[in-house]
């Protein structure tokens, strides 16, 4: 049987450190390669996955990727990203892609790894929501309508999923900043607004009628 096949990318010894230790239990052979030479590799040798340092940047990894794929390459990719550049990161639909916080625990990585390399076998039927020819997977974070994939940000998915998940409950701005934003937020709750505008945009008006506000309240998602 094939042996699956990671490359590492990462500068910094102590990422590399991290993500080798994280795939301990996973049974793959492990490759490293620097950040600089990420792009040759992506074209001639992209291996089975890619494990990229993707930092503040991620959007510059992901892009090289899209490239890569573009190119002719076959290629799946987890990116490391900083907390911080969570509120505009985009995870690519083109290729099997995802990613993983800088300081994780091994057991996430792991998973993150898992799901990628071995797809179809993480995903349990509860994990798919199926609404009015939308489909919500919240184990890979991606969302399609009729088959099309939505670009949702981190934030705009994570704000979505909290209310799709929670249906029939009003939740207040205050309520959804600790929920989904997390409690180190400091932002003002007209953010929130922001967002499902957004969200409700992006969805279209066969689906986003379900998103409803409650004046002085705050929104609910209507099953």
């Amino acid at each position: 049987m094939h042996m699956k096949r990671i490359i590492i990318v990462a500068d910094d010894a102590h990422t590399r450190a991290w993500i080798a230790d994280a795939l301990g239990g996973v049974d793959v052979a492990r490759d490293q390669c620097a950040a600089s030479e990420m792009d040759a590799r992506l074209l001639t040798d992209p291996a089975d996955l890619v494990i990229a340092d993707g930092s503040r940047a991620p959007e510059r990894v992901f892009g090289s990727a899209e490239s890569a794929v573009a190119a002719g390459s076959d290629v799946r990719m987890l990116v490391v990203v900083e907390a911080d550049a969570l509120s505009s990161l985009r995870v690519p639909v083109r290729f099997p892609a995802d990613f993983v916080v800088r300081g994780a625990s091994a057991g996430e990585v792991a998973a993150r790894v898992r799901g990628l390399l071995w797809p179809g076998e993480e995903v349990a039927p509860d994990e798919v929501i199926r609404i009015d020819g939308l489909t919500l997977n919240l184990a890979t974070y991606q969302a399609q309508s009729h088959g099309e994939p939505i670009e949702f940000t981190f934030l705009e998915y994570s704000l979505f999923a909290f209310l799709v998940t929670h249906p029939n409950r009003v939740y207040s701005r205050e309520v959804l900043l600790k929920r989904v934003w997390g409690t180190d937020y400091f932002g003002g709750a007209r953010t929130v607004d922001v967002h499902v505008r957004r969200v409700r945009a992006k969805l279209g008006p066969e689906v986003s009628w379900r998103l409803e506000t409650v004046r002085n309240v705050g929104y609910l998602w209507k099953r």
